[in-house]
Formats: C-alpha cells, structure tokens, sequence
C-alpha cells in the first residue's frame, strides 16, 4: 500500500488544493475493496501457492528436516576411523616383538603374551572394519532418503513473491486508486429535525 500511495502521479494528485480525496481515504477504500484488487493478481499468486506446495516436504504428514550434527556424532565418526588404525599399529607392534622374542628364545611368558595381544588386536581391527562398513552402508542409506526431500528453492520462491507483489501493485491497486482520486467522499447523511420549513413554526404533519 505505502509503494502505491508513493507512486508519483498519486502522490503529485493527493498534494494538489483542488485534491477530492486524502491518503487515508484513499487506504481505507484500499482495505475495503481488497478481495477485488486481489483478484487482478489471481494468477501470480496461484504460482506462489504452487512452489510453496511443492517446496514443503513433509513424510507422514510432518515438515522435513535435516538431522542436526551433534557431538556424539562427531565422536562416533573418530572412533570409527581411528581405531581400525590404531588396532592395526598395536597388533603389528606385538606381533613383531612377540615372535621377536620367540625367535630369540628370550623372555617366552611375555613373547606369548605380546603374540596373544597381538592377535585380539588384529581381532579388534576385523570387528572395526566391519562396524565402519556397516556405519558407511546406514550413512549412505539416509543421504538416499534425505535426498528425496530436498530443501525449498528459496530463489525460485523469491521470485515468484515478487511477481505477485508486482502484479498486485501495477493490476490492482495502482488502478484502483486512480480511479478513486476523482472519486469525491460520500457526504455523511444529515439529521431531518422535526419541524417544518422554514421558519420551523410547528412539528410536521403526521402521515397517520
């Protein structure tokens, strides 16, 4: 309303003397026939009504929204990385030392206990790997299911919105309010007392 009312032939009219209408009038007429200018612009905002529809995924009747990142997620994801890798360093470090001293027929209580943690360390590493296999196939299996909903084009939204403000604007109510500035006000309806004219010398005849 404030874009049309600026605009300059309706603002050049409304500062005139000879002006039939003020900006008030002129909003408060505005207002009263808004269902009509509205209609001048029932194409634009059908478009909006439509890329808003189809731009508000919804699974079981609620909006989408993506997950959001949270630390535990974040801890989890390390762990799955590191401690394959770590598994293998440890394993590969006992094992080695382990039959090292084997070989060498020194220390044999603890080569065997060195060859031991080495293989639940190469253990650990199978059970890591496949953990992180599965975390992998669960991961792409939601980045597949998110996919489906993709966010709102918020671009193609805007623009839509401005054309139907525009539409609005130039169809509807700068027309409008053109053809209400040579519009008068309707004068309000005077009172009738209830004498006669006119030097009032008695109440009016009853129709009676």
């Amino acid at each position: 309303m404030h874009a049309a009312l600026s605009a300059p032939d309706i603002r050049e009219a409304l500062q005139r003397p000879t002006a039939q209408v003020t900006a008030e009038q002129l909003r408060a007429r505005a207002l009263t026939a808004a269902d009509t200018i509205a209609a001048e612009a029932a194409t634009e905002y059908a478009a909006l009504l439509r890329l808003r529809t189809a731009a508000a995924p919804a699974r079981a009747g609620r909006p989408w929204r993506p997950a959001p990142a949270t630390a535990g997620n974040g801890l989890l994801a390390a762990l799955a990385v590191l401690t394959p890798v770590l598994s293998t360093a440890a394993a590969a470090v006992f094992l080695l030392l382990g039959y090292g001293l084997q070989l060498a027929g020194a220390q044999q209580p603890l080569a065997i206990a060195l060859i031991r943690a080495g293989w639940v360390a190469g253990a650990v590493v199978v059970l890591a790997a496949a953990a992180a296999g599965t975390a992998l196939v669960i991961t792409a299996a939601r980045h597949r299911a998110t996919a489906c909903h993709p966010q709102p084009d918020t671009a193609s939204l805007a623009q839509a919105h401005a054309a139907w403000r525009q539409a609005l604007l130039e169809r509807g109510l700068l027309p409008f309010l053109r053809r209400q500035l040579h519009q008068p006000p309707t004068p309000a309806p005077q009172p009738r007392p209830g004498y006669g004219s006119p030097d009032f010398t008695g109440p009016l005849p009853s129709r009676d």
